[in-house]
């Protein structure tokens, strides 16, 4: 096992120093430029190797990541959450901010934990204009409330929100039945927002909430939900069992993040959809195919295998992979899956964490160590703490 993957890591094929080839046994290091899988740990970087069934094997400790240069894209994400629903493996639930000329301008989904992660960036969330909600179970929505309120706290005028999410089906309510049991005027659950935000902070909440066709059990179509200002962003139904899911594709710049959401194969849209993409950021993946049986079974329907995460992302050609809405208590459980997705997929893979950066020419920094991200660095967290005097003067107790 990987010990050096206990806390929490990110794993990276740095960009730009990728070269795989297919050798029949599965995708090993090229000779001419050297290929790392870079650990990134609580307390420093382990750089390891893929073999070539695709395990990564230890190597020697480097003092660095891939750096960020100084960069000038019009486009890059910051992961506020990489977990799932249980809240036991340190990182907050899922959610993304996507920045637009140096702005943050989008979120996708707004899991439990993603408020305090925008507080913890120095994040400017008067900025955002647009929420996209790939489905609305609970860990992927229950921040919104929270961070809308705290955007007119924080000085956001009064111009409209744009919130896009996927239609309803049966007792699941769409988008917009769902805003409106939120924040509707009258009898919404959060009705006095538009109260406090009117009398005390002088503007007023305008939500504009549109529902994309999201079919649970047809591909339907790839939609072109919003295209203004050189920004598109299509829309693809998913699977992920009786929740109608959606997966988006975000274009500006002449870069493109592709966001799965949580998808079984089953409707086969995310390789459409993400062809060509700068970045692939997948959420959720089951143990490997042979691995499911017994109660684990059913998430068939609901999340992807290591096998088919590894061949959407080939198949559509993506330059990065990025696996997050991460699971497992202990990421050591996860090589295995990095063994099989290797096998089918010849590109770079990062294992996100809270509170990262990545941007489309694959460079990967943190977003508290960031200026392009946050109003600052929290620099060393021994900086942050206070030690009373407690009279001793043995400092060595």
């Amino acid at each position: 096992m990987l010990d050096y993957l206990a806390t929490n890591t990110i794993v990276i094929n740095c960009k730009n120093n990728t070269s795989m080839s297919d050798s029949g046994d599965g995708f090993k290091l090229g000779t001419q430029r050297r290929t790392f899988l870079k650990i990134a740990g609580a307390s420093g970087l382990t750089t390891v190797g893929v073999s070539g069934t695709g395990a990564a094997q230890s190597g020697d400790t480097t003092p660095s990541i891939c750096e960020k240069a100084d960069s000038d894209a019009d486009i890059y994400v910051t992961v506020l959450g990489s977990g799932a629903s249980a809240l036991k493996n340190g990182r907050s639930q899922v959610g993304y901010i996507v920045h637009l000329d140096g702005e943050p301008r989008i979120l996708v989904d707004t899991g439990g934990g993603t408020a305090a992660a925008v507080s913890e960036a120095g994040i400017d969330i008067t900025a955002l204009d647009i929420v996209l909600f790939t489905h609305l179970h609970v860990d992927h929505t229950s921040d919104f409330p929270a961070m809308l309120k705290a955007s007119y706290q924080q000085g956001r005028d009064g111009r409209q929100w744009q919130i896009l999410g996927p239609t309803g089906e049966g007792s699941r309510p769409g988008t917009k039945a769902w805003v409106s049991k939120l924040f509707d005027k009258t009898d919404g659950a959060y009705s006095y927002i538009h109260e406090f935000v009117h009398d005390y902070l002088g503007t007023d909440v305008r939500l504009e909430t549109t529902d994309i066709s999201a079919p649970v059990d047809s591909s339907g179509e790839i939609q072109t939900v919003y295209e203004r200002d050189g920004l598109s962003i299509q829309a693809a139904p998913t699977k992920h069992g009786a929740m109608p899911s959606l997966a988006y594709r975000i274009t500006y710049g002449g870069s493109t993040f592709t966001f799965t959401g949580d998808y079984s194969s089953k409707l086969g849209n995310v390789p459409t959809l993400a062809e060509g993409s700068d970045v692939l950021v997948q959420n959720r993946l089951l143990k490997p195919q042979s691995e499911l049986k017994g109660s684990y079974g059913p998430k068939r329907t609901l999340h992807s295998t290591p096998e088919e995460v590894g061949t959407n992302a080939q198949t559509a050609g993506a330059n990065m992979l990025v696996l997050s809405h991460v699971s497992r208590d202990e990421v050591t459980d996860l090589e295995r899956e990095l063994g099989v997705i290797a096998q089918r997929y010849a590109g770079p893979i990062v294992v996100a964490k809270d509170l990262l950066d990545i941007y489309p020419d694959g460079e990967v920094v943190s977003s508290t160590a960031n200026p392009e991200t946050g109003v600052g660095t929290h620099g060393n967290d021994a900086d942050m703490l206070f030690r009373p005097n407690l009279g001793s003067s043995n400092d060595e107790q």
